[in-house]
C-alpha cells in the first residue's frame, strides 16, 4: 500500500522535491524532448503560480525544487494574461473568461473559482505537466500507452538554507554522477547550467536557494558547494569532479567540507516523504499522524550516512537507502 502523498499545512507555503521516471527506465529523452519538457515546466508553472527554484531533466526521469505558495491572489486582469499566455489569446478559455467579464456577477465569479482552484497545488501542476508532455511526446513518435512508470514521488521540505541548498546540489550534480559531464554548467537542462547562461528565472531560483540578494555572489558560492560535494570519491562510484578542478574552484574562497552524500543516489531524497529539521518533521508528523502505525510514537528519523547533518526525514529507509 502506497503512503499518503503530505503536503504542507494548508494556507502556508510548501516546498518540494518531486521527480518522476519514465515507464520501464527507458531512455526515450533526448535533446529536443528535454527541451520540450523543459518549455512546458515553466508554461505550466507560471500559470499556476508555482515557484520553480531548481531542476534537471535527464534521459529517463526528472527532478524538480519547487516553492507552492500558501494562499493564491489573482486579479482578474492577472488571471486574464495568464490565460492568455497558457492558452493563448484567441482560445476558447480566454474568449470565455472574456464573456464573464462584461457579465460579471455568478458567472464570472464561478469561472474565476474555477481556475483559481487549480493554482498553487503541486499535485495539479505535476497532473498537467506530465500528461501535457506525453500527448506531445506520443503524438510524436506515434506512440500509445502510457509514458511516465507511476504517480510522481514528493518529499516536503523544510524551507531552510540546509535543506533547500542539500536538495539542490543533488539535483544539479546528477548529470556528473551521470558521467554526462565534468561540470554541470555544461549540462544545460538543470536549473543550475541554464542560470549561468543568463535565464532570469533560474538565477532568481540560485538567489533563493542562497539566501543571497545578488546573483554574482549567490552562483560563485553555490558553485563552490557544488564542487565541494562533487568533488567526494565514493568506493565503487565514478563521476566525480577531478581534483584540479576543485583546487581550482576553493581559490575563489570557501572550506573544504567533508559532505558527500550529493554523490550518491540517495532514497531519503525522493522516498523519505518530508525532510527538514528535527522540529519541522515532528509537526508535520502530527499533522499527519493518522498516515503512520499506532505503535509510531514520533515522526523525526536520522538520515543514515549524513553525519553531521541536523537534516531529518519522516520515513526510515531500511532498503537500499544510499546506493
Amino acid at each position: 500500500m502506497r503512503m499518503p502523498r503530505i503536503k504542507a499545512e494548508e494556507g502556508k507555503a510548501g516546498l518540494y522535491h518531486c521527480m518522476s521516471r519514465i515507464v520501464g527506465g527507458e531512455f526515450l529523452l533526448g535533446e529536443c524532448e528535454k527541451e520540450m519538457f523543459v518549455r512546458m515546466m515553466w508554461r505550466v508553472a507560471a500559470f499556476l503560480g508555482i515557484e520553480i527554484l531548481d531542476y534537471v531533466v535527464m534521459s529517463n526521469h526528472y527532478h524538480q525544487l519547487v516553492r507552492v505558495p500558501g494562499v493564491i491572489k489573482v486579479s482578474d486582469v492577472e488571471l486574464m494574461q495568464r490565460l492568455k499566455e497558457y492558452y493563448g489569446a484567441e482560445s476558447l478559455e480566454v474568449l470565455l473568461y472574456e464573456d464573464a467579464l462584461v457579465k460579471g456577477g455568478e458567472a464570472l465569479a464561478s469561472l474565476k473559482q474555477y481556475h483559481v482552484k487549480r493554482m498553487g497545488d503541486v499535485s495539479e501542476f505535476e497532473k498537467i505537466l506530465k500528461q501535457g508532455f506525453s500527448v506531445w511526446y506520443n503524438r510524436r513518435k506515434d506512440r500509445r500507452g502510457t509514458l511516465w512508470m507511476e504517480r510522481f514521488k514528493s518529499v516536503l521540505v523544510e524551507d531552510s538554507l540546509e535543506a533547500r541548498q542539500v536538495m539542490a546540489t543533488y539535483l544539479d550534480l546528477n548529470s556528473v554522477r551521470a558521467e554526462m559531464v565534468i561540470d554541470p554548467k555544461d549540462y544545460r537542462f538543470c536549473g543550475y547550467a541554464a542560470a549561468i547562461a543568463g535565464d532570469k528565472r533560474c538565477r532568481e531560483g540560485i538567489k533563493e536557494i542562497m539566501g543571497i540578494s545578488n546573483f554574482r555572489k549567490a552562483a560563485s558560492v553555490y558553485r563552490v558547494k557544488l564542487f565541494q560535494r562533487g568533488s567526494k570519491t565514493v568506493r565503487g562510484k565514478t563521476g566525480a569532479f577531478s581534483r584540479e578542478q576543485l583546487l581550482e574552484t576553493l581559490e575563489s574562497g570557501g572550506n573544504l567540507s567533508a559532505t558527500e552524500l550529493v554523490r550518491l543516489k540517495v532514497r531519503y531524497f525522493s522516498d523519505g516523504l518530508v525532510l527538514g529539521s528535527q522540529l519541522f518533521v515532528e509537526e508535520v508528523f502530527e499533522r499527519h499522524r493518522s498516515h503512520f502505525g499506532e505503535k509510531r510514537k514520533s515522526g523525526s528519523r536520522r538520515i543514515r550516512g549524513l553525519a553531521g547533518s541536523r537534516l531529518r526525514v519522516i520515513r526510515d529507509l531500511k532498503l537500499n537507502p544510499i546506493t
